[in-house]
């Protein structure tokens, strides 16, 4: 379930802790319980492999004990294992964190933004978790950042939008251009109330999408912040709400968008048009909240979509499916019974983010609130193999208030 915006400012409260032999982790693999009764329910919302083959990934997520709720950003071993936790505040009832973006500017190395629903709304870390001082916001945002994304000219600076009006104190719309020292680009002026998703449109164009609740839902823009009019982008009023927008990266200049709109899933010509060769038939039924492309070798144009839903064009798909460009399902994976919240009260397959694996492999790491993925018991992070089976080589383990939280201890 996607966590509602809340515009009040939070305490951002950062203590980072590297430990390589973190104790307390329990070293069951096999998802069965146990018999425990200390339950720690985690959502992860937001998904940034490290680049390299090391297998790491930062995630952001809320724990939620028998006492107490915890926001956090982690950084996870290639086993699942916590080597990095940087806690940002407590007692919310919703994820704070909604993006985590690898940096690119080449200064520091494995340096990750953070963009959420707390004081500042970003931040910058350096790969031991600690804050990166360099990326000086001041007073930041005066909203939730929900999305950051690099821009892919090779400057190193990032796009981030999201439900504000104001950067340190200067008017603004829901999308700015900020630099590696976190000043804001003025030569970048988008007219925008408010933003869910953003992304580049690919192919090496600067140009880049945004998404939302508000109208228009969806826009391009030029890298000056200009609507893009080559050629002009005029997408159907009806694509409303979005909650995400990717490029193909076919070399069809094409974008995949997703939301909550009737059949919650369209393929877009680069002139807003939909591409009728992608043919999906009564879609999803319930919201697309994350589309990736595949990762394949060799590779293939299929995406990835995960969400609310359970089903696809009147047939089971809990959670995510794999989707090849003409919208068919993709009949090599199988993800069985998907993913679930049995203990929900309005039981909902509660995917939010997916991104793939940068050690080599095809895998994919899918976040979530969910507790189970095909009859074994998860605990709202898994990586499942290209062909959706489960890489039980992966379990998310952190420690949380003296209490180790993976698989054994899932709320079911």
């Amino acid at each position: 379930m996607k966590p509602k915006i809340n515009p009040r400012l939070r305490p951002v409260l950062l203590t980072a802790v590297y430990a390589l032999g973190i104790f307390g982790i329990l070293a069951s693999d096999s998802g069965d319980d146990d018999g425990s009764s200390l339950l720690c329910a985690l959502e992860v919302n937001a998904i940034a492999p490290v680049s390299g083959l090391s297998g790491e990934v930062w995630v952001g997520l809320l724990a939620e004990t028998a006492g107490a709720t915890l926001d956090r950003v982690s950084r996870l071993d290639g086993n699942g294992r916590e080597q990095v936790a940087v806690d940002i505040t407590t007692g919310n009832g919703t994820n704070a964190v909604r993006a985590i973006t690898i940096a690119t500017d080449g200064l520091a190395a494995g340096d990750i933004y953070v963009g959420g629903d707390f004081s500042e709304g970003i931040f910058r870390l350096n790969p031991d978790g600690t804050l990166d001082n360099g990326f000086a916001v001041g007073t930041g945002f005066n909203g939730t950042v929900t999305s950051i994304v690099p821009t892919g000219d090779g400057s190193g600076d990032i796009y981030v939008g999201g439900y504000f009006s104001s950067y340190q104190g200067d008017l603004v719309g829901g999308l700015v251009r900020l630099n590696d020292t976190g000043t804001r680009d003025n030569g970048f002026i988008a007219i925008v109330p408010s933003l869910e998703a953003v992304a580049m449109e690919g192919g090496g164009s600067t140009d880049v999408y945004g998404g939302g609740t508000a109208f228009p839902p969806l826009e391009r823009w030029t890298n000056t912040g200009s609507v893009d009019s080559t050629p002009a982008f005029n997408p159907s009023i009806g694509i409303n709400p979005v909650f995400v927008v990717a490029p193909s990266l076919d070399g069809t200049d094409n974008v995949y968008v997703g939301g909550g709109f009737p059949n919650r899933i369209i393929r877009l010509n680069q002139d807003g048009t939909p591409n009728n060769l992608f043919a999906i038939g009564i879609g999803f039924d319930d919201n697309a909240n994350s589309i990736v492309r595949a990762e394949d070798n060799p590779p293939s144009n299929d995406i990835y979509v995960g969400g609310e839903f359970t089903t696809y064009n009147g047939a089971a798909a809990n959670g995510i499916i794999r989707l090849d460009d003409v919208g068919t399902p993709v009949g090599t994976f199988l993800s069985g019974t998907g993913f679930s919240d049995p203990s929900d009260l309005s039981p909902q397959s509660q995917v939010a983010s997916l991104a793939h694996a940068t050690d080599g492999s095809t895998d994919l790491y899918v976040g979530g609130g969910f507790t189970r993925y095909n009859d074994r018991t998860v605990n709202g992070l898994v990586r499942l193999n290209q062909d959706g089976s489960l890489d039980t080589g992966f379990e998310v383990r952190i420690v949380v208030d003296g209490l180790t939280c993976d698989n054994d201890t899932a709320r079911r």
